[in-house]
């Protein structure tokens, strides 16, 4: 196995893990709601703050990955998601488990920013691919951590099961990360963490300054956040509703005698269609003259499907939801693929902790939001919302391409200690 294609495993089991810890939730909300007496509003504002810590901590992720190395700061990632998804499982009461839960977001938070830039600055040779690779297995975490959940549920009539489960596999996993070594990647130690300078710090490369004090940041890098921001909303609302819209929308699973376990199992079906998108989506940036595009024409066409959502059950409402997130999923290896692209080798983990904190943490407000539309006016209504969403994702997808010439100059001064 070549270096580069050991970066790959690496980040891309983090990434599945990742999803893995943070998908339980949705597949489980709806035991927890009823357990607790709560209504969709409360239980997802819980969520929201899980959620807006997995996109906020992407921030100091970020600049860690950058300063001290991205494999060092995703195993320490790995090891916190672990052990919080264990005192999730193991909490009692509401305040323990919502305390738990925001542990997790937090470290969650730290694989994005530092998997992704491990992949933009170690793998030189078809790189898209490789962030295809690191967008499939996510959506395998995705898509099989409902049927996980749901079976944990009918297996052992609770919902902590997966929790546990998932955090003594995510100790195992955290072991060979640990282990592995890549070369120019400085690995994770007790003793060499707390102190002020060691290991690899990511060596500055190219200039985007002018030379007198100001610095050129990318439009299109600007406009491409404002992206991540609204794609985020449609990320989180679609994945956490999609088994309470099954349940009210779906006949056969509304009359079934596991009405959970059958949403589960069908979220699942749903969402394995975005392995293929999410392959296709990285594969494709390897060929595009104008990659630009392809997070356009992809949000053109979700925005009908999610308005076809909104709009019917039964066969046809799974047959669009199936459509949704074939297509969807291709957009996350578009965008990774343009933010390393407009930010430099330096900045990676940086940029990459900005747009992760735009899709996770501001998109978190989907689950409050998504909870009170629901109680008061129908899931399906806040699925006809998301299609507007995606109706403004589309024009500010297209301002990217129109603007990638152009860069905004901002006054920048540094002082050395």
């Amino acid at each position: 196995m070549t270096d580069e294609h050991k970066v790959v495993l690496l980040a891309s089991c983090s990434h599945f893990i990742t999803h893995s810890f943070m998908t339980i939730f949705p597949a489980v909300m709806v035991v927890i709601a009823g357990e607790n007496s709560m209504s969709f509003m409360d239980i997802g504002i819980i969520a929201n703050i899980g959620y807006f810590l997995y996109g906020l901590g992407a921030f100091p992720a970020g600049w860690l990955a950058d300063r001290f190395g991205s494999k060092r700061v995703l195993t320490v990632g790995v090891i916190g998601m672990a052990l919080s998804s264990l005192l999730v499982g193991m909490s009692h009461g509401l305040m323990w488990f919502a305390l738990s839960y925001a542990l997790l977001g937090m470290f969650a938070s730290i694989h994005h920013p530092a998997g992704l830039s491990l992949i933009a600055r170690r793998v030189t040779v078809n790189k898209g691919k490789a962030l295809g690779i690191h967008g499939v297995m996510g959506n395998v975490g995705l898509f099989l951590t409902p049927l996980f959940a749901a079976s944990c549920i009918w297996l052992f009539n609770s919902w902590r099961s997966a929790y546990i489960i998932c955090g003594i596999v995510g100790l195992g996993f955290a072991l060979f990360l640990y282990k592995a070594r890549i070369p120019e990647e400085a690995d994770f130690s007790f003793r060499q963490t707390f102190k002020r300078r060691v290991g690899n710090k990511v060596p500055k490369d190219e200039k985007t300054g002018t030379g007198d004090g100001f610095v050129l940041i990318p439009i299109s890098l600007l406009i491409l956040f404002l992206v991540s921001t609204l794609s985020g909303f449609i990320f989180r609302g679609s994945l956490t509703f999609f088994p309470a819209l099954f349940r009210q929308e779906v006949h056969f699973i509304t009359n079934n005698e596991h009405p959970v376990v059958m949403a589960g199992y069908l979220t699942t079906a749903v969402l394995s269609m975005g392995l293929i998108g999410a392959w296709f989506g990285g594969y494709i940036n390897d060929k595009l003259k104008k990659p630009e595009l392809f997070p356009a024409f992809i949000f053109l066409c979700v925005a009908p499907l999610l308005y076809f959502i909104s709009q019917n059950s039964n066969t046809p409402l799974i047959v669009y939801a199936a459509l949704f997130s074939l297509i969807y999923y291709a957009w996350q290896p578009a965008q990774n693929y343009l933010i390393a692209k407009y930010t430099r080798k330096a900045s990676h983990g940086m940029g990459f902790g900005v747009n992760f904190f735009l899709i996770f943490g501001l998109g978190s407000i989907a689950t409050s939001s998504g909870g009170y539309v629901t109680d008061n006016y129908g899931v399906d209504v806040f699925y006809w919302i998301m299609s507007f969403v995606a109706a403004a994702g589309m024009l500010a997808a297209l301002l990217v391409y129109f603007s990638r010439r152009l860069s905004l100059r901002v006054a920048c001064h540094l002082e050395k200690n």
